[in-house]
């Protein structure tokens, strides 16, 4: 049987039956990390060691047998870790959909210090965790979306997750820190309309991305995401008053196009940019 590698990074699993691609990252360009939501064939086999950390959420109960077993085991749905290293074969079949994120080991170890890991469950059960469900819904939604706000929701996200399966817990915010943030939103008000990622802001106020998030938003009350798009909003709206078409406001303000300038304004504004066009004139 033919073994062939998932579409993306290279190392990321290899599989007898491709799966259908719902959505993934490879266009976004997230910090050290690939995240892809797959509908999975209905049976097949998995071949594979693991070159980067795993991480699995199965959305649908299947069955499975190590290779060369004769019993079937069913394995519930939940989240599941697995290190670089760590191998997965197995036959399944009843399968469906799961969601992968896989994470370089040089990612979490920005994030987490040399020192400390991502904590493997491995082929153990997979486990319930609301709040993974709640991060992996955004990472999710954000690519349906067309992430508008380009690769800083993800990379958030990510940050994120690593933090709470590597144990990190959070610093104390020191006044230092808070003026550093200065510099990065500064870099968001000026330099909106490009892509932004959040090792950018990092670089630039000198903070590591845990504290960066922290004192983004304890100084705008949003996310360092959250506060780009206000930005290109902000913007789109100066522009609209000006006169340019919304093609052009798209463009400028770092959306991909006029329907995703359209989407990300209903939201921030409650109305679309033609209607607040038409308001103004009155």
């Amino acid at each position: 049987m033919r073994i062939e590698p998932l579409p993306g990074p290279n190392g990321l699993f290899s599989v007898s039956v491709m799966p259908r691609f719902l959505v993934d990252s490879q266009q976004v360009g997230w910090q050290g990390a690939y995240f892809t939501d797959i509908d999975g064939a209905p049976e097949g086999t998995v071949d594979h060691k693991h070159a980067r950390y795993c991480v699995q959420r199965g959305l649908h109960q299947e069955t499975r047998r190590t290779l060369g077993s004769r019993d079937w085991q069913p394995f519930s749905t939940g989240f599941s870790v697995w290190r670089a290293g760590d191998e997965q074969r197995f036959d399944w079949r009843s399968g469906g959909r799961s969601q992968f994120l896989f994470i370089e080991s040089d990612m979490a170890a920005s994030v987490l210090g040399d020192a400390r890991e991502l904590t493997p469950s491995g082929h153990r059960s997979p486990v319930a965790s609301h709040m993974l469900e709640l991060m992996f819904d955004a990472l999710q939604a954000d690519l349906a979306q067309g992430s508008p706000a380009g690769p800083l929701v993800g990379d958030s996200l990510i940050t994120a997750i690593v933090a709470h399966l590597g144990g990190a817990k959070a610093s104390v915010l020191r006044q230092p820190a808070r003026r550093a943030c200065a510099r990065a939103i500064e870099l968001m008000e000026t330099r909106f309309a490009e892509p932004i990622t959040l090792q950018d802001l990092a670089e630039v106020s000198g903070l590591g991305q845990r504290q960066l998030c922290r004192a983004v938003g304890e100084a705008t009350g949003v996310s360092p995401h959250q506060y780009l798009l206000r930005c290109r909003v902000d913007n789109a709206k100066r522009l609209i008053a000006r006169g340019l078409s919304l093609s052009e406001v798209a463009l400028d303000c770092g959306f991909a196009d006029q329907s995703q300038l359209t989407r990300t304004f209903v939201r921030q504004v409650g109305t679309t940019p033609g209607d607040y066009r038409r308001n103004l004139a009155r």
